[in-house]
């Protein structure tokens, strides 16, 4: 876990070391909350649930964008850490967001890999269970309400399968977490 946020706090820094023009063409948005780990199995609102810190970077592509008819396709890059000591993980991969035509709502997709910290597994009765295979994917889907100064409030559901990468197939882990987003 400390390699994962030292990796995060290197990248935060080189970030912060482009200059100002850089940034807003590289660097659109960055969100940050908390999430609740393995809502799958049972009651949604277990304050035993909530204990990760979510942080995701999200770049411009133009070129990704030039085929897309509605929304903006941008890669992301994040990391999920426990603060209840289970697994936390990276993830990459590309979101897909359309915003509604008048109201200030949007909806996004996302796709990619994931590569979480450790192999242990939780028991399976565990409602924040760790989350098995090293590598695997990650699929999310989000709903959010833009606020005034490039803010953004974020609902975000996400799924994390594994297909069997290390054998045989883990029990996928869903997670339910709120951010707060901030557009250059």
């Amino acid at each position: 876990m400390r390699s994962l946020i030292a990796s995060l706090s290197l990248l935060l820094a080189l970030l912060a070391a482009l200059p100002a023009q850089a940034q807003m063409t590289f660097l659109p948005e960055i969100r940050a909350g908390i999430s609740a780990r393995g809502v799958d199995t049972g009651n949604l609102l277990d304050a035993n649930r909530i204990g990760d810190a979510n942080v995701e970077l999200l770049f411009t592509a133009p070129d990704l964008n030039a085929w897309t008819v509605i929304g903006e396709l941008r890669p992301h890059l994040g990391a999920t850490m426990s603060f209840r000591g289970q697994d936390s993980y990276g993830y990459a991969g590309l979101s897909w967001t359309v915003q509604a035509p008048i109201l200030p709502v949007f909806v996004e997709a996302s796709a990619g890999g994931v590569l979480r910290s450790s192999m242990f597994n939780a028991p399976q009765n565990d409602p924040a269970r760790n989350l098995g295979c090293g590598v695997g994917l990650r699929v999310a889907g989000s709903v959010g309400v833009n606020l005034p100064l490039g803010a953004s409030v974020i609902a975000t559901a996400e799924h994390l399968p594994d297909f069997g990468a290390c054998g045989t197939p883990q029990r996928a882990n869903t997670n339910v977490g709120m951010r707060l987003g901030f557009r250059f």
